[in-house]
């Protein structure tokens, strides 16, 4: 056994048997097994270091990547990546993939939704270049993609008349066609209409091959299809007739659904504005009728409203329309309608009401509380802006200039201005209930304001909070409109006009209404969905419309053509930020609130429920009305107004009738107009202070009566394009260098339609239709080109800007622009924007202005340049408006002038703010007449090269390195040119602009040591004399007058009567002859000539430095307040009416200047020059003096008693021989005094040579 056991253990030995116990065989298979495992071992290792080397080799492919991404922007990056993971690409081709992107060699393809929704945002934004741009850049898609995968807005022109088709068209494209992949449920409907700015000019329709832009109401009149060049001669020249209009403005409505954001656009047609009520109502009759048989209301929803904003016409329409059937008892809207007590439930064909938009509303309140006449609530109590601008800086949130910015906001169209001014109002209210508490208060007053404030508060928080409180429940929000309704009834009642204008009270009353039909009608149509009350109105349109202006560029000029792409466009901008909330940036001035990123209060932010079903219509409308009740209870309102249940217990008073009888306000055109329109301009600029007078005036030619030539207008430069100015081209040469007849065909003349051998052959190529074009003088010219250069010959572009449109309270951008007015290379023109001076007033000193031109006009053509010999002509009509420049003076060597450089900076003047005491800051811009204007060439200059300024003055110049600069010499000697100009011209020292600068440093242009640098010292010595308007200061007693010359006749009817004067004179009445408006003899300036036409006023001329205009004929005849007839007259004897010679009624006599006598000085000139003739009371021998010269001579009652002359001293009587015999002589009408007589004495007149008096010549004739 053991051996067997041996034998076993030798042939299969255990593993761990000792190696010495092993035979051969044994230890050969050993070391086989061992070299097995190191072959093993080592081929491990081979595949562990080929694993690490792959591990490594993707980190490096890892790297790549983020460095890629990290320091390359890579285009479309998630769209790479997720196309190349997609085909199982590795990171090594990713990477390649992005490598190659960066090259541009790959391109990813495949775009979704979002990619072509920002396509299509930047194409209708910014147009094909910058999505071509982008497409190149960040791989958007192209034009053409997107127009393969998405559908752009288009509307159906309205050429000619409003016609049926254009509304099918427009429905079935607009409307059905984008709602007909979606599965929404019927929304009720709301039609809007508005109208936006367009430019008047026709354009041609190629698609149609006819004309468009012309207004609908006329344009029936007119065949719009070009057949020949004379076709568009006939159309200019109906519309040089006024048998029709180019489209001024275009009429847009538009489709809106209760619950939905979406704005449909469905007509918009130009217009005239001349279309009255009836046109606008059957329109508006139209667009439903069209409505409801091209299906949309079965698909889309049935009608329920149509809103507009506070246009006459329009409501004048709308009542006709949707104020005139009642409401049946069957209807399902009358259960809850009829337990409204004063709802006016007359409505329209299918139960269509009238609607006003919210925000006009609260812009329109906010004017009537803005203006001087205000609000009148309570017993009468009237609320204006003077009034809360005392109260509401109360409030810890306000100071004066925010008060300042909400009563007399920079643009009254601006909603978040007019919110936040009714939130002041309200929260002001509330914060001083404990004063009108307190009934023990003495301040009377201030609890009366606050009385009727508190009113005013109820009333702006019962219409405000309804539309912009998102926590509020829809049963809540109807209770405040109940509330509304209730207080202004009763407020109308009692003040009617005083407290609202009827325009204002029908448009708030129809928006209840419209609001509570609306609401039941949703509750009929689906209980379970939200009513947004912000869904009334017409605030869709308007968003639209602020789209359309932003495709623009903020500019509302546009051609009916572009008005139309733009409304599309605007349509499918409005689709991708309603996709994209986040990238719409909103409208400012459409807002409700301030706060940034919250454009409109919509529903997806309100909190409160607003579940129709939910809302107890009825019962909301009694708690108003209770609420309405306890606040006019506290009144001093008369119980009778808001006596609600008597009011509404008869039929014929409603919230619209509320005093019965039919009576509805606010409809017929003949009734007080709207005070509380919002103007589509800001108000006009306050007028300056007094002692600013912003106006040159230029005496008339004929009468001398000064005219307009210089006002101050707002700073607003406009920008042409000088450099490019050429002589334009002929009608006929335009036509000819346009006509594209030279032009190479792109295809061959096999292709081209037969032609008549003598015509030449039609343009051809990709792109252009043959119909487009009609033949002229043998050339083929384009129908548009036609339409430019025939039809809107007369073209005036409007403003590029709304507020420079309406800064001024007007449209500047009407009057007529000639950009033809020479080559700017003619040295002989004036350009717009070159440097000017003028002389301008300020205070008692006339001083050199530089000024920087902005505008020319020539006859009333703004102009690009004026010819310089015409422009400063004595009798030139040119005109150039500039801005006032601020020029600095250097630190000069005692012995040189002080050199002016410009420190890149404008006068200002402080403008007044109406109504306020506040003040801003405006630049101060001139216009003068031609004559009046030295053009010069200043000199460039180097600030920091000098060591003679402050360069620190200088921070307003562009750069701060370098300005112009000129010298005193050469303004003060243009200084005295001008002056010396005006003289020749008989500019009055009054009609010379006034500049109050805000600053007293900066204007007069002052020498480094503070002193004026350029004046005119015979102008400021005048000036000196002077208040500014006129001579004021009597030469002869120093006494301030306001009528020089009604002062100094007094002075002459007493010297004339030696009756003393009151005061002692510093300088005696000449002794011959003196001046009627210094009372000085013996001075050339005082010479005095008159001219008198058949036919035309009476004028005179005379150089005295006191001289001053006055209404002849008044003069002539005397006042109460102006007694003095002293003026310069003809005198018939030295220049008698010869008679007609033979055989002639009438004599030819040469209109020319005579010399004059003044009328106190007539009989001391018939004395000296006519011996012959009588003079009463000092020569009683010699011939009679004719009745038309005493008649001139003899003074009035009046006149000598308002000279306190004693009665023994007055003229004498005296009858012409033709008068002798005559009953009743009537003598000059002559007007008490009620100013006594009473003299004090004082030295009379010293006489230097021997005259008789009166009083001696009247103790002659008793002897």
């Amino acid at each position: 056994m053991h051996i067997y056991r041996l034998v076993d253990i030798a042939r299969n030995p255990k593993a761990h048997t000792n190696y010495q116990y092993l035979g051969l065989a044994h230890m050969r298979d050993m070391v086989k097994k061992h070299a097995d495992q190191i072959n093993q071992l080592k081929l491990q290792v081979c595949n562990d270091s080929r694993k690490y080397m792959y591990a490594l080799t993707q980190l490096d492919d890892f790297n790549r990547l983020l460095m890629a991404i990290s320091h390359n922007d890579i285009p479309r990056i998630h769209q790479i990546v997720n196309v190349a993971l997609r085909n199982g690409a590795s990171v090594r081709e990713v990477v390649n993939k992005l490598e190659d992107a960066l090259e541009g060699v790959y391109r990813p393809r495949g775009y979704g939704a979002d990619d072509l929704d920002m396509a299509t945002l930047i194409f209708r934004l910014g147009g094909r270049q910058l999505l071509f741009a982008l497409n190149q850049k960040l791989c958007l898609p192209s034009l053409r993609t997107l127009q393969a995968k998405s559908t752009f807005t288009s509307l159906m022109p309205t050429i000619g008349p409003i016609r049926n088709e254009q509304f099918d068209q427009n429905i079935q494209t607009v409307v059905l066609d984008a709602r007909a992949a979606s599965t929404l449920p019927l929304r009720g409907i709301s039609f809007m209409v508005d109208e936006i700015a367009l430019e008047e000019m026709a354009v041609h329709f190629g698609k149609y091959n006819k004309v468009g832009g012309l207004c609908w109401k006329h344009s029936h009149i007119v065949d719009p299809v070009l057949r020949t060049y004379d076709s568009a001669v006939s159309i200019a020249q109906k519309i040089h007739d006024g048998k029709v209009h180019l489209g001024k403005e275009l009429t847009v409505i538009g489709v809106s659904c209760f619950g939905e954001d979406e704005i449909y656009p469905i007509l918009a047609a130009p217009t005239c504005k001349a279309e009255d009520a009836s046109d606008m109502e059957r329109i508006l009759a139209q667009t439903i009728e069209r409505w409801n048989i091209s299906n949309a209301a079965t698909s889309v929803g049935p009608v329920w409203s149509f809103a507009t904003d506070g246009d006459a016409t329009r409501r004048a329409a709308g009542h006709k329309l949707f104020v005139k059937t009642l409401l049946p008892p069957d209807s399902p809207l009358y259960g809850t309608l009829v337990n409204l007590p004063g709802l006016n439930l007359f409505t329209g064909a299918g139960e269509v009401t009238l609607d006003f938009d919210f925000k006009h509303v609260f812009k329109r309140l906010c004017t009537l509380v803005r203006s001087p006449t205000g609000i009148v609530l309570n017993n009468g109590r009237v609320i204006n802006s003077m009034m809360l601008a005392r109260y509401l800086v109360w409030l810890p949130a306000y100071d004066e200039a925010a008060v300042t910015k909400l009563l007399h906001p920079d643009d009254p169209q601006d909603v978040p201005r007019a919110v936040a001014l009714m939130q002041a109002i309200i929260e002001f209210s509330t914060s001083q209930r404990h004063i009108m508490n307190n009934s023990f208060s003495l301040d009377i007053d201030t609890r009366a304001d606050l009385a009727s404030i508190s009113l005013l508060s109820a009333l702006f928080e019962s219409i405000l909070l309804p539309f912009i409180e998102v926590s509020l429940t829809l049963s809540k929000q109807f209770q405040y409109l109940s509330r509304y309704a209730h207080l202004a009834f009763a407020f109308f009642r009692a003040h009617r006009r005083s407290f609202m204008s009827y325009q204002l009270y029908y448009d708030t009353q129809t928006l209840v209404k419209n609001a509570a039909f609306c609401l039941v009608k949703q509750q009929t149509l689906d209980p379970y969905a939200q009513f947004f009350l912000g869904d009334v109105g017409d605030d869709p349109l308007e968003i639209l419309f602020g789209r359309t202006r932003m495709i623009g560029g903020h500019n509302s000029a546009c051609s009916y053509a572009q008005a139309l792409d733009r409304l599309g466009a605007a349509k499918d901008i409005d689709g991708v930020f309603k996709r994209h909330p986040d990238l719409d940036p909103g409208h400012r001035r459409l807002k409700l609130t301030r706060h940034e990123g919250v454009d409109h209060i919509n529903r997806d932010i309100w909190k409160g429920d607003i579940i129709s079903g939910r809302c107890d219509l009825p019962l909301a409308w009694s708690r108003g009305r209770d609420d309405a009740l306890a606040i006019l209870i506290t009144s001093q309102l008369d119980h009778s107004h808001y006596a609600f249940a008597e009011h509404f217990n008869t039929f014929d008073i409603d919230m619209l009738r509320p005093f019965g009888q039919g009576k509805y306000f606010g409809i017929s055109t003949d009734e007080f107009p709207d005070a509380s329109l919002v103007p589509d301009i800001p108000p006009h600029v306050p007028a300056t202070p007094p002692s600013e007078c912003l106006e040159t005036l230029l005496p008339d030619r004929e009468n001398g009566v000064p005219v307009a030539g210089c006002v101050v207008e707002e700073c607003i430069e406009l920008h042409g394009d000088d450099e490019d100015e050429e002589v334009p081209l002929t009608f006929q040469e335009a036509l000819i260098a346009e006509s594209p007849a030279d032009a190479p065909s792109s295809q061959p003349p096999s292709q081209l339609l037969p032609q008549d051998l003598l015509t030449p052959p039609l343009p051809h190529g990709p792109g252009i239709r043959p119909d487009d074009y009609v033949l002229y003088n043998d050339r083929w010219v384009h129908k548009q080109t036609l339409c430019r250069l025939v039809i809107n010959k007369d073209f005036v572009s409007k403003s590029l800007n709304r507020l420079e449109r309406v800064r001024e309270g007007f449209t500047k951008v009407n009057k007529r622009i000639d950009m033809s007015s020479g080559r700017i290379t003619d040295q002989n023109l004036f350009l717009v924007g070159d440097i000017f001076v003028t002389i301008l007033r300020t205070g008692r000193t006339l001083s050199i202005g530089v000024l920087r031109s902005t505008s020319a006009s020539l006859n009333g053509v703004s102009r690009a340049s004026v010819n310089i010999t015409t422009m400063k002509a004595l009798r030139t009509t040119a005109k150039i408006t500039g801005q006032l420049l601020t020029v600095v003076a250097n630190q000069p060597s005692p012995d040189a002038h002080p050199i002016f450089l410009w420190d890149g900076g404008y006068v200002t003047s402080r403008s007044v703010i109406q109504g306020s005491s506040q003040s801003t800051e405006r630049v101060i811009v001139i216009t003068v007449p031609g004559s009046l204007v030295e053009p010069i060439n200043p000199e460039p200059t180097f600030i920091r090269l000098r060591n003679d300024v402050n360069a620190d003055a200088f921070s307003q110049v562009n750069g701060g390195q370098s300005t112009w600069e000129i010298s005193s010499d050469v303004l003060q000697g243009a200084c005295d040119l001008l002056w010396a100009k005006a003289v020749d011209l008989k500019v009055p020292l009054k009609s010379i602009a006034t500049v109050t600068p805000s600053k007293e440093t900066i204007f007069p242009y002052q020498r480094p040591d503070g002193i004026p640098a350029v004046v005119s010292l015979e102008a400021c010595n005048l000036l000196a004399a002077s208040d500014g308007d006129r001579v004021s200061i009597c030469p002869l007693c120093e006494s301030r007058v306001v009528n020089m010359r009604n002062h100094i006749g007094q002075h002459i009817l007493r010297a004339l009567s030696n009756t003393p004067e009151e005061v002692a004179l510093k300088e005696p009445v000449g002794n011959t002859l003196p001046c009627g408006f210094c009372g000085r003899s013996g001075r050339p300036e005082c010479a005095i000539t008159i001219t008198v036409p058949a036919k035309a006023a009476t004028t005179w001329d005379t150089k005295c430095v006191y001289q001053h205009q006055f209404r002849y004929t008044s003069a002539d005849v005397g006042s109460k307040n102006q007694p003095c007839r002293n003026l310069p007259l003809k005198c018939e004897l030295c220049h008698p009416v010869l008679p007609p010679a033979p055989g002639k009624t009438t004599r030819k006599t040469p209109i020319v200047p005579v010399s004059a006598v003044w009328r106190y000085n007539m009989h001391e000139h018939i004395l000296q020059e006519h011996e012959e003739y009588v003079v009463p009371g000092q020569r009683d021998a010699g011939l009679a003096l004719p009745a038309n010269v005493w008649k001139e001579m003899r003074l009035t009652d009046l006149e000598q008693t308002a000279s306190r002359i004693p009665k023994t001293c007055w003229q004498p009587s005296y009858t012409p021989p033709v008068e002798i015999g005559k009953e009743n002589i009537p003598l000059l009408i002559s007007r008490g005094s009620k100013r006594s007589a009473a003299l004090q004495a004082g030295p009379s007149r010293p006489s230097k040579k021997a005259r008789t008096t009166i009083p001696a010549a009247l103790s002659a004739l008793g002897a």
